[in-house]
């Protein structure tokens, strides 16, 4: 029997398994995939030779040292984001209208008022009165932010003081990639933490008992530990039934879950030089990076959209959209990966519905006797970063292995 039971092979998971380790205790990861790495999912791109990319979360900030000890004790290295060269805005934004409407976006993350943050993305812009090129031009950067419809997410996942300057701020925070994608951290911690793996392996019901826990899979067989990490996204809790039941606020979020929406696009072109970023809006899609030549001589653009921009994304879309964003540039291929529909995800990092943030907070998920929980969208920092991944499975390991795994 394993010290400790972790539901869920992503980061966090993952991570967990790799501190308990360090502290001389063991683990069992079970995973619902047939791969470890849950919302980070790398391979390569079709009708490329490169090496893989990250078709999920992708980026680290300077400040995320968690992120980058761990990419050190694995020997993997970091990828600096390029230096910017180029920005434009699609369609071009230079009237007094948009410039206006900035300068109150500017006005409005330095003042920080309680009463603007708690405001919808959407109902912001009514009350400022934005024209429909600032909508676009903020909306852009949402969609690697907040991340949801404009009506379900407060403005406050975005707006802060740092902002007053400008977006050049988030911009600097995308400060690199990980070699190979951040999947390869997870299998990395696995490997180096000895922790038993149950690939393919769903889960249906965590049952806390006075001396241990059980796990009941789909497949009937059962695990027991002396404690487990749920280390699972938010909006596939509700998958797993749990006894006892989970305290109000966090069975509440368990069943609402979170609002986290996005379509990420990778495009292989040529004719466009890296550190070239085009916000706003283009056949469906608001973001592209020009993130770095592959070996072929084509430029890896890693585009986003609200997945209600664009639903179901085809070659074709892509194809317009990076026509739009870099008239003249070749477009060779895209791929991406459906979050919204895997059933181990439904959906990208969290998103929270405005009327209830406030559940994602550190202080609702325990632990709760021998079970704790971890994972970027109730992360203690840095939700939903991969660094907040790390700094969750910190917490539920020394939060276990002072109570229940002491004796």
């Amino acid at each position: 029997m394993a010290d400790v039971v972790i539901l869920g092979g992503g980061l966090a998971g993952t991570m967990a398994a790799l501190a308990l380790a360090d502290r001389g205790l063991s683990a069992t990861i079970v995973e619902a995939r047939g791969r470890l790495g849950g919302r980070a999912f790398s391979r390569a791109l079709p009708g490329d030779a490169g090496p893989p990319v990250e078709y999920g979360g992708s980026w680290g900030a300077p400040h995320h040292h968690r992120l980058q000890a761990l990419a050190a004790r694995l020997g993997i290295g970091l990828i600096p984001r390029a230096d910017l060269v180029a920005q434009a805005h699609e369609p071009a934004t230079e009237d007094g209208a948009h410039a206006k409407a900035m300068a109150q976006w500017r006005a409005d993350a330095s003042a920080a008022d309680p009463r603007v943050l708690s405001m919808t993305v959407a109902a912001y812009f009514d009350d400022r009165g934005f024209p429909t090129s600032a909508r676009r031009e903020i909306l852009a950067w949402w969609t690697i932010s907040g991340a949801t419809d404009p009506g379900l997410g407060s403005i406050g996942m975005l707006m802060s003081p740092a902002l007053a300057n400008g977006f050049g701020y988030k911009l600097n925070e995308l400060a690199y990639t990980i070699a190979g994608g951040v999947q390869g951290l997870a299998e990395g911690a696995t490997r180096v933490s000895g922790a038993k793996v149950l690939l393919s392996s769903p889960a249906e019901r965590l049952t806390q008992e006075a001396e241990g826990v059980r796990l009941q899979l789909a497949s009937g067989r059962e695990i027991a530990a002396r404690a487990a990490i749920v280390a699972l996204p938010i909006n596939v809790l509700g998958q797993i039934r749990f006894d006892p039941p989970l305290p109000e606020a966090a069975a509440r979020l368990r069943r609402k879950g979170h609002a986290g929406r996005v379509v990420k696009v990778l495009i292989r072109a040529k004719g466009i030089a890296p550190g070239s970023l085009v916000t706003g809006e283009a056949a469906g899609l608001r973001f592209f990076w020009a993130d770095h030549l592959r070996a072929d001589g084509s430029t890896l653009v890693v585009a986003f959209a609200l997945a209600g921009d664009m639903a179901e994304p085809s070659p074709a879309q892509a194809r317009a959209a990076l026509a739009l964003a870099f008239p003249g540039a070749e477009f060779l291929s895209a791929d991406w990966h459906d979050w919204q529909a895997d059933p181990f995800a439904l959906g990208v990092w969290a998103g929270p519905y405005a009327e209830i943030e406030g559940l994602h907070a550190a202080q609702h998920w325990g632990p709760f006797g021998r079970i704790a929980f971890a994972g970027s969208d109730i992360a203690p920092e840095e939700q939903g970063w991969f660094e907040g991944a790390l700094a969750s499975a910190e917490k539920a390991v020394k939060a276990l292995a002072e109570t229940v795994l002491s004796t």
